[in-house]
Parts: C-alpha cells; structure tokens; sequence
C-alpha cells in the first residue's frame, strides 16, 4: 500500500495540467478580430489612447504612438518601435484600444502575442474601464523585454484615501516569450479573475474585481520606469505581433 501512495503522489506531483479554453468554461464568442484585413479596422480599433487617458511621457515611456507603427500584414497586427523622434520624444511605436468601439464587464479576453526582445520594450496586453477612470485597471499581460522569460499578471484597484492602486499579481516564469508566439488571457468575474498562459492557469484573485466595463489596449512602450530605456543592444526597429484577439461571454 506504502509503494502505490508513493507512486500515486508522484504522478499527482508530475502531472500536465491539461490547456482550458473559453468553451470549456462555458463562455460563448461575442467580439474577435483576426487581423485579416489589409488595414486595421476602424470599426474595431483607434491607433491611439483616448483623450485623457495616460498623457505623453507617462510614466517616464520614451515613445510617442504613431497611427503608421500600428497596422496589418499577412494576417496579424504589428506594432513596431522605432527609433525616430516625435512629438519631442526619441522613439515612435504601436497601440491599438477598443474604447468608444468595444466594451465589456466580465467574461474572458485573450490574444495570441509574439512579443520583441530587448532591453526598454514594455509590451502590454491590458483593459481599462470604458468610463475612463483609473484605477481599476487589469494588466492580462506585461513583459520586459530584458527578461524574456517572465510576464506579469495584475489587477490593479483603487484604495480609499489614495490615488494610488492596491496591486495584486504575480511574476510568472516560463519559455522564452520573444520566440515564438503565446496565448494569454484573463477569466473575469465578480468574485474572482483568473490568469492563463497558453491554456493553463498561473494566477489566481479571489474577492470583489472591478464592476465595470472595460475597453482593449494592446501596445509596445518603450522605456520608462518598468524596464528602464534601451541599450546599445536593443534594436530597432522591433515588432510586438498579435495573431489575433477573442472576448467571450456567458450565454
């Protein structure tokens, strides 16, 4: 009896959690875009925050979006940062956002990203609320271009008394996400969110999460206080590449 409880605890111990989709956890597709047209939808994306919304030179980035580093080829949408200077700032890059086109409160946001190696790129796979408050605000995924393998997944929320946001998140370790391309996404209820790389579960919020809908932001910053600026390594220009995007819901 000893041999198979240790046999079973090291099968349990070593086991592949098998990849969980939307479908699995009962949502149905409402939004998506396949990035098959020869220009970015204007239907569904705007090359641009929103006015009011994270100004030039916020939090110390080095980028200024350009409408022309944000576009389509052969079935994705490509940011490009590039080292040319705009609006006063040395670099230009991509975003796309969703706000004023699409919004939702809960349900399921994923992207399949590709996302540049290098010291100073700041990719992000985020929503921010369509009213354009702040906080809340949920980070499905971050990554510093100098740490190829870690991503960040967070929930930002207000705190009474402050400005500043309670953040709860967590630094996660994997493959080496500037090689190939990767599926995240974040499960988003009332009483708990959850975070997904590739299919499997890596962070977990329990307790109450933002009630309100929120828009899609996908973009390449460069520099700032998350990686710091680039090095003589860094090269430029350089593509954060998105396969495609999916929001689900519950029938």
């Amino acid at each position: 009896m000893r041999s198979l409880l240790l046999v079973f605890l090291f099968l349990a111990a070593h086991a592949v959690a098998e990849p969980v989709t939307a479908e699995h956890r009962g949502y149905r597709l409402i939004w998506s875009d396949d990035f098959r047209t020869v220009q970015l939808d204007p239907a569904k994306w705007s090359p641009a925050y929103p006015p009011g919304v994270h100004p030039l030179g916020c939090n110390n980035e080095k980028q200024s979006y350009a409408p022309e580093n944000a576009g389509t080829r052969d079935g994705s949408l490509v940011l490009r940062a590039e080292r040319r200077t705009r609006e006063k700032q040395p670099f230009t890059s991509g975003m796309v956002v969703s706000h004023g086109k699409f919004s939702q409160r809960y349900g399921w946001f994923e992207a399949r990203i590709k996302v540049p190696k290098g010291k100073g790129f700041w990719p992000a796979f985020w929503l921010l609320p369509a009213d354009k408050t702040w906080p809340p605000e949920i980070d499905i995924m971050e990554h510093k271009g100098r740490i190829p393998d870690a991503v960040w997944l967070t929930l930002h929320l207000p705190q009474k008394g402050t400005w500043q946001p309670k953040s709860v998140g967590e630094e996660w370790r994997g493959p080496d996400f500037t090689a190939d391309f990767h599926t995240f996404a974040v499960e988003w209820g009332p009483q708990s969110m959850r975070w997904y790389v590739d299919g499997i579960e890596r962070h977990r919020f329990s307790g109450q999460t933002p009630a309100v809908p929120m828009y899609l932001i996908l973009n390449l910053a460069v520099g700032g206080d998350w990686d710091g600026e680039p090095d003589a390594a860094t090269v430029f220009p350089s593509e954060m590449i998105v396969d495609w995007v999916r929001v689900y819901a519950k029938p």
